[in-house]
């Protein structure tokens, strides 16, 4: 989401997530909160924790711990 975000922020008109999208627990669920932040209508950090809260209410365990999902691991985006 952070990627989204950055790339929104500094002029992106296209992004392309397809495979980020097709592994996700909730396909649907991802496309929605990455929607809303490349809007600009929440940050990246509520996205990730209302992408959890959608999978949790509809009984879905995530690959990964919230914090691990907060946490940015890649060195371009720090």
């Amino acid at each position: 989401m952070k990627l989204l975000h950055d790339a929104r922020k500094y002029g992106a008109r296209v992004a392309l997530f397809g495979r980020k999208i097709n592994l996700a627990e909730d396909p649907l669920g991802i496309i929605v909160q990455m929607r809303r932040v490349a809007d600009g209508a929440i940050t990246p950090e509520e996205g990730v924790k209302a992408y959890h809260a959608g999978l949790a209410k509809r009984g879905l365990k995530p690959f990964r711990p919230l914090d691990d999902d907060l946490a940015i691991t890649d060195p371009v985006l720090q």
